[in-house]
């Protein structure tokens, strides 16, 4: 049978698994709080209406933000290889995947391998969605997005950044913007925003995220969140 496994998650306070591995491929889903999960390559954000895919024996870590509710699957190595993405990939769970992970969660297992191949194929489909976060390669830009991570309101310039890593400033510009995709100005843009939606998820108020990532007024906060996400963060208080 390809699901081995499924169980509802329901966590009433914040968590965080560190790096591991499994061998079965998991399909989870956000209903409520936040969660996000890190491997090598980057960082993800799942708010609430999201499904997320991890294939087998892919090193990860995840944390869970705010009253966390939803649903883990795991399937075995073989449909996982030869039915799902073989990197992790996070969509919106629309009508139809809800309604066919109803099915999958309810029904005999002698019934199930033809709603799992349409599943799978409308899975593969779906648009990935956009809150993530790459992670260069260079260990010197390693050790930069790090420190990012852990203090994203550090307000060291270019300058700065390019004598803390050994770098030119021309150098790591150039470097950044080719390992991950975006500009570190980008890279740092979303980085706020997956904190922001984070500290959203755990009960923080706007002013209080507002400050948090570094904003001097909380309507510049609210403009650069709307100009990214098209909505006010006011929306995600309630998550």
């Amino acid at each position: 049978m390809s699901l081995l496994e499924f169980r509802h998650l329901t966590h009433d306070a914040p968590q965080e698994a560190a790096l591991h591995t499994h061998a079965e491929g998991q399909l989870f889903t956000v209903e409520a709080g936040m969660v996000s999960v890190e491997t090598e390559t980057g960082r993800w954000v799942m708010p609430p209406g999201c499904l997320g895919w991890l294939p087998p024996a892919l090193p990860h870590g995840a944390a869970v933000h705010g009253n966390m509710r939803g649903l883990s699957l795991y399937f075995t190595q073989d449909w996982s290889r030869n039915q799902m993405p073989g990197c992790v990939k996070i969509v919106r769970l629309t009508p139809l995947l809800s309604a066919l992970l109803d099915s999958v969660t309810t029904l005999p297992a002698s019934r199930l391998q033809p709603y799992l191949t349409v599943f799978a194929d409308a899975f593969c489909h779906e648009p990935a969605q956009t809150l993530f976060l790459p992670m260069p390669t260079d260990s010197r830009l390693i050790m930069l997005a790090t420190l990012l991570l852990a203090q994203p309101d550090d307000s060291t310039d270019l300058d700065g950044w390019a004598t803390r890593v050994g770098m030119s400033r021309r150098t790591l510009t150039r470097r950044f913007q080719q390992e991950t995709g975006w500009s570190i100005g980008q890279w740092r843009q979303q980085l706020c925003l997956q904190r922001a939606l984070e500290q959203l998820a755990a009960g923080e108020s706007v002013t209080r995220v507002a400050l948090n990532q570094g904003y001097q007024s909380v309507s510049a906060f609210i403009s650069m969140f709307r100009r990214y996400l098209g909505t006010t963060p006011s929306v995600w208080t309630s998550i």
